[in-house]
């Protein structure tokens, strides 16, 4: 009787934070107008973020739930409990185009009951809120049997845990895509939706193309490196972080939060930071951990209200005068003029850094992992507040020049833009 009393403490001390009794009963709603989420029966807009870290923040800004893309890093869920953030949970789905075989029954089979194991271990977390069964299984993909994987597992979901609707993540939004998932999937509750460009007619497409369930924005942001514009020697184009900002500020708030009836709520990327063609494509934080402007935008648009204390703006970048639609293009050794506008906001002091790079040209997607390069050491000649002159490098190659503005709370911002040096 010691024993199992000691078993019982053991238990409590491993386990403090988590009581299987707080499971989380979600369900969806069907209204006059349309279809909401609810948890517990309250009603829950999903205020997200695509995120592995910083869940603090997520809570300061105004946020309520975090996305993670796999069931592989579980302890996630016990971060985001202590945060009290809901999970929409990532069941990973092998994809076609990393060499999956969807004809091959016996590595089929052996997904699928790895996939269930994971499902009964943690369906009774108390920070799930969603199931999200696969993510882009239909980017690059030609073997329609996947749908029948998604299927099956959503099934298993409804069988075993009745407190979390089910969901499938797609890579943007076609009719045929729509369709094969209405067809084969009948057990998936929500689409989920990543997209960026697209965004703009997301609302209206995924009504002509006959979606009648309820969808969540999964990953949404600025326009991705894949749908950019190029310069001449293929080097993608990156909007300078104000142009991002305000472009996000207003996706939010135009498109997402406007869909008051089939959009149940969405996860902004990225709530941390990585490398996706440049290291500051996608991510709202930098590489050394820093914030940029992107987190008091959806600060202000989860709760209203802008930050006490606001990020600094960089709106524009140019080389020599000219901005990214000239083709830059230097001698070996040439001295050059980098001059950038940005907004100071409520900052008084700003602290410069610029660096340099060689591009990358990367031609990898859907998340892929990219290598980050090396940085190149730059020769700066003069600087001051809106500009610096310095030396290309001797040389020859393809580079990416780079500035970062932040204030003393760290708080940034930065811009780049692409460069050739000749002979």
């Amino acid at each position: 009787m010691k024993c199992l009393f000691n078993f019982f403490l053991i238990v409590l001390f491993i386990f403090p934070a988590i009581s299987f009794s707080q499971v989380a009963k979600v369900s969806i709603i069907k209204t006059s107008n349309g279809f909401q989420l609810t948890k517990n029966g309250e009603s829950y807009y999903i205020k997200g973020a695509g995120a592995k870290s910083n869940f603090k923040k997520v809570v300061e800004s105004g946020g309520n739930s975090i996305r993670i893309w796999s069931t592989n890093k579980s302890e996630l869920l016990d971060s985001a409990y202590k945060y009290n953030l809901s999970v929409c949970l990532g069941i990973w789905v092998s994809q076609e185009r990393n060499g999956f075989n969807y004809n091959d029954e016996y590595n089929v089979r052996s997904q699928i009951e790895l996939i269930k194991k994971e499902i009964l271990r943690l369906k009774d977390h108390p920070s799930v809120i969603l199931w999200g069964i696969g993510n882009e299984v239909d980017l690059q993909y030609s073997n329609f049997k996947v749908w029948e994987t998604i299927e099956e597992i959503a099934k298993f979901i409804k069988k075993v845990d009745p407190n979390h609707p089910t969901m499938t993540v797609i890579a943007g939004l076609d009719p045929s895509k729509v369709f094969m998932i209405k067809k084969h999937c009948p057990s998936v509750d929500i689409l989920g939706i990543n997209v960026y460009g697209a965004i703009e007619n997301a609302p209206l497409n995924i009504r002509r193309y006959g979606w009648e369930k309820p969808y969540v924005i999964t990953e949404w942001g600025v326009n991705g490196p894949f749908e950019a514009k190029t310069n001449s020697w293929g080097a993608k184009i990156e909007p300078t972080n104000g142009f991002k900002a305000n472009q996000r500020l207003r996706r939010y708030k135009n498109i997402i939060e406007s869909d008051k009836s089939l959009c149940l709520g969405s996860y902004c990327f990225l709530w941390g930071q990585k490398q996706e063609s440049t290291s500051t494509w996608h991510g709202m934080y930098l590489s050394n951990g820093h914030p940029t402007e992107a987190i008091d935008v959806m600060q202000y648009c989860w709760s209203g209200n802008w930050p006490k204390q606001r990020a600094p703006s960089i709106m524009q970048i140019k080389l020599n005068g000219d901005n990214w639609k000239k083709n830059h293009i230097f001698s070996t050794g040439e001295e050059v003029s980098l001059e950038y506008v940005f907004n100071r906001n409520n900052n008084d002091s700003l602290i410069f850094d610029y660096q340099l790079y060689p591009e990358t040209f990367s031609n990898k997607g859907g998340g892929d992992f990219q290598e980050s390069p090396d940085e190149i050491p730059i020769e700066i000649i003069s600087k001051s507040e809106n500009k610096i002159s310095f030396k290309v490098p001797s040389r020859k190659g393809y580079y990416r020049i780079f500035v970062f503005l932040k204030n003393k709370y760290n708080q940034s911002s930065v811009a780049n833009i692409p460069f050739q040096v000749e002979g």
